[in-house]
């Protein structure tokens, strides 16, 4: 990739409207793009003499106050200045961009639009299939063509930053014959649109993968300084191993200083539609991330009823549906209320409120679980496995054999495995201390109280503070619980699945559940989730 150049020159143009509006332009950033300008001796020659004179971004800002008192002023100071260096590049030798065509075998065409058309090329070399975007739009003037050759690189260089499991990668920039590409990560698969088509709509929990992905996606993106804007369900690939990744971020924008000059110009525009943001519509130049919350509270509508979220009876179509109750109704519709303020004001915000293991684990540790299980429902949990455990724990039946045997109904918490070796799997007690000044680890202290005391009390567990299930945060309670039926553990003799159900009775009262997340080796393995 080289396009060096015309990036130096866009920084530089960004950077003083930045500097000269009372932005922030680095002075080494403001400096390596001259040092890439000065490269080509012409276009060294070409530097205004206003930059020639400022060795730093300071001193720019401080002769543009001295010089013009007005933003307007300023702008328009800056562009008719660098203007001849943009002509230059226009002008810029094609060669010096061309990707090595001899490398690739041109495929099947994968799409096309109003921006040009896609391509699969495969990579004789490598022996790898990829994605081609080549710009080539139709109906536009000479002007419209050039500035759209900014935009399309301008998109690149965004996409090219990102590099995430959840939106498409971009490997390279260039020109084929003359024309811009941006070669891609080729992902097989169907769109969300074309999945839920084929396939129907699907019920709220199995919402929770897909719609997790796009805002793990989204995140990274807005982190980035990236905003979508264009977000829909035919943004969205499946892929054949179920995956999915946001692809075409076709208008996207960095997120700007609100006192500068936006990377548009005044007459931009939006394709709009049922899963785009009526703020956005109604002001193209908009820059807000929550338009893109709106946009994934679109999609999961669809997701869930299979059409857009459009109409005045769009609510009760959803739960007519059957597939999201009036909570999770409201948590969708919150994404979609109008003003901007009244939704979520970040992915991470709706990502805290679905609350899976997995999801938690992963957010910044600034977000923390919060605890919604109360005294009351702990203390029903800890007496109904104490009952349990009890239940008949001295009375003996016959089995086939002669010999005596349990009831099945007695449920040991931690199944097959003994205490501490069930204790082992979710706490480190061989570092955890003593409170017995006779002995060094927790470990050591629950062998000599527990296992090696025959009258020791089972519920001891419950309500030791080391292990924090009395009085910590839901997440220690929730995995314990999740552990007791994990296939390594749970004895598939006992009567482990009633057991389950009536935990799920117990802790649903509080918005907590625990479901299949997976199977190992045919088995089911839980986990946790809040259900909203």
């Amino acid at each position: 990739m080289n396009n060096s150049l015309l990036d130096a020159a866009e920084r530089l143009k960004i950077g003083l409207l930045a500097k000269a509006t009372d932005g922030e332009y680095p002075d080494p950033d403001y400096k390596e793009d001259l040092r890439i300008l000065s490269t080509d001796n012409e276009l060294n020659m070409m530097l205004p003499a206003f930059i020639r004179l400022n060795r730093s971004s300071s001193d720019f800002r401080r002769a543009m106050q001295t010089k013009f008192k007005g933003y307007a002023e300023r702008r328009n100071f800056i562009d008719q200045e660098l203007e001849p260096i943009f002509k230059y590049l226009e002008k810029y030798p094609s060669d010096k961009f061309e990707i090595n065509i001899d490398a690739y075998e041109l495929g099947e065409q994968l799409g096309n639009g109003g921006f040009g058309v896609v391509y699969k090329y495969h990579h004789k070399l490598l022996e790898v299939d990829f994605a081609v975007k080549i710009f080539e739009p139709v109906f536009v003037s000479n002007d419209d063509h050039i500035e759209g050759e900014r935009r399309f690189f301008r998109e690149a260089k965004m996409l090219f930053q990102l590099n995430s499991d959840y939106i498409v990668r971009v490997y390279d920039i260039g020109r084929i014959d003359g024309k811009p590409f941006i070669r891609m990560e080729l992902v097989e698969g169907d769109t969300l649109l074309d999945f839920i088509s084929q396939n129907g709509s699907v019920s709220f929990t199995r919402s929770i993968k897909p719609i997790t992905a796009i805002l793990k996606g989204l995140n990274y993106a807005h982190k980035m300084g990236v905003i979508h804007r264009d977000l829909k369900p035919s943004n969205i690939m499946v892929t054949k191993d179920g995956k999915f990744k946001i692809i075409d971020f076709g208008i996207s924008a960095f997120l700007e200083n609100e006192n500068h000059t936006k990377l548009t110009k005044t007459g931009e525009r939006v394709a709009g539609g049922a899963y785009t943001d009526p703020a956005l519509i109604n002001d193209p130049r908009l820059r807000d991330i929550r338009s893109d919350l709106y946009s994934v509270g679109a999609i999961w509508y669809y997701l869930l009823v299979g059409r857009s979220p459009v109409g005045g009876d769009a609510r009760r179509v959803l739960l007519q549906s059957g597939n999201a109750t009036e909570l999770q109704s409201d948590i969708i519709f919150k994404c979609l209320t109008s003003d901007p303020v009244d939704r979520y004001q970040s992915c991470e915000e709706i990502l805290a409120m679905l609350y899976p293991k997995e999801i938690v684990s992963s957010l910044p540790s600034a977000i923390t679980m919060p605890n919604r299980i109360t005294e009351i429902t702990r203390e029903a949990v800890f007496d109904y496995l104490t009952e349990r455990y009890y239940d008949d724990c001295n009375t003996y039946v016959f089995s086939q054999s002669g010999a005596y045997q349990e009831p099945e109904r007695v449920f040991h918490y931690y199944g097959k495995r003994n205490c501490v070796t069930f204790l082992n799997r979710l706490y480190d007690l061989e570092n955890m201390p003593s409170r017995d000044s006779r002995l060094k680890t927790f470990k050591e202290e629950i062998q000599r109280h527990t296992v090696a005391n025959e009258d020791y009390q089972y519920d001891w567990i419950f309500h030791d503070e080391s292990l924090g299930l009395v009085a910590g945060n839901d997440e220690v309670l929730l995995k314990f619980l999740c552990e007791m039926f994990h296939p390594l553990v749970r004895s598939e003799k006992s009567d482990w699945q009633s057991v389950k159900e009536s935990i799920n009775e117990l802790i649903k009262i509080d918005g907590y559940e625990i479901y299949e997340s997976e199977k190992i080796s045919g088995r089911s393995v839980f986990s946790y989730q809040y259900c909203i």
